[in-house]
């Protein structure tokens, strides 16, 4: 679990910013857009009118190439860098955005993981697909996005064959096997956390614990289906079953109740199309089929195990 995307401002006051070891892209109103380039570049921004510094990109990205894995270590040795480079010290930046999360790998395909995670209450919802593929999910509100996607997509397509050779070294990514992403997107930082955080604060390894332990309980608010068991008798597995699967699935996500709505909908219905008696005996074969299929409580898709095994992992290996 580690930092990726990050946006930090800094008024350098008296500082003199060092251009030596940037490249202009653009001018613009009171600023200069340059690029820094490292493995992958980062937008440098210089506000001549006040003096304000800005750094936006990935620093995994910027040092490793990559952002499958990048430590607390890894991330003092870039800004050390960034800092020597430009003559100031970036560590007391104020962070405007950033990102923290994680690739898992999981036993089952990403696609089937993504269709399986439906709502975070109190988000708005956006999908991504390829094709007919879906490859992403973002649940956002004000203040946060969360993130989950195929990471294995990311990783073949948008990485040399370098690169996903070091990722496969250093970290056993295996391109055969299924991974998935999940990030926690804090657009606005000082409201979500009540205040301020400057760069320092972001790196202490108690802070990226309260990260850690926000992104499980993040995970564990999405809600998901896979929570049934299937009928194990082919028989059981008819035409007026296989409907009602569905239903017991959404039963979980929105407010009602299968039987109350089957209910509600026969009760509706003229008595010169059902009499009461058939209405009866629907419900009987319905209330049957209902009985076939149970409920396990936690989805099948649900990967929480994994995620606190990884904090226990990296806890331990320190």
């Amino acid at each position: 679990m580690n930092l990726d995307y990050i946006e930090v401002a800094k008024f350098l006051n008296k500082d003199s910013l060092n251009f030596h070891y940037l490249d202009k892209e653009a001018s613009f109103k009171g600023a200069d857009k340059y690029f820094f380039k490292g493995c992958r570049k980062l937008e440098v921004w210089h506000y001549s009118n006040t003096n304000l510094l800005k750094i936006k990109g990935s620093l995994p990205y910027f040092i490793n190439g990559h952002n499958f894995f990048s430590s607390l270590e890894d991330w003092a040795e870039g800004l050390d860098y960034l800092s020597s480079c430009l003559n100031t010290n970036v560590y007391s930046g104020l962070v405007e955005c950033f990102e923290f999360g994680t690739i898992q790998e999981i036993p089952f395909s990403e696609e089937l993981f993504l269709r399986n995670h439906i709502k975070l209450p109190g988000t708005g919802y956006r999908e991504y697909k390829k094709g007919e593929i879906l490859t992403g999910k973002e649940f956002i509100n004000s203040s946060l996005k969360v993130k989950i996607y195929d990471a294995s997509r990311n990783i073949k397509n948008k990485l040399d064959k370098p690169i996903q050779d070091e990722i496969s070294r250093l970290y056993g990514w295996d391109r055969t096997r299924h991974y998935i992403k999940i990030e926690n997107h804090y657009k606005k930082p000082k409201a979500y956390f009540r205040g301020n955080v400057y760069l320092n604060e972001l790196l202490a390894s108690s802070f990226k614990k309260q990260l850690q332990e926000h992104l499980i309980s993040t995970y564990q608010s999405i809600m998901k289906t896979g929570k049934l068991t299937l009928p194990e008798k082919k028989a059981d597995l008819n035409a007026g079953t296989l409907p009602l699967l569905i239903l017991k699935e959404l039963e979980g996500i929105y407010p009602f109740k299968t039987e109350d709505l089957l209910k509600a909908k026969i009760k509706a219905i003229s008595d010169k199309i059902l009499s009461p008696d058939d209405k009866k005996a629907r419900m009987k074969i319905l209330r049957e089929n209902l009985k076939k299929i149970t409920n396990q409580g936690k989805s099948e898709y649900d990967i929480s195990e994994l995620l606190q095994a990884k904090i226990k992992q990296e806890i331990e290996s320190g």
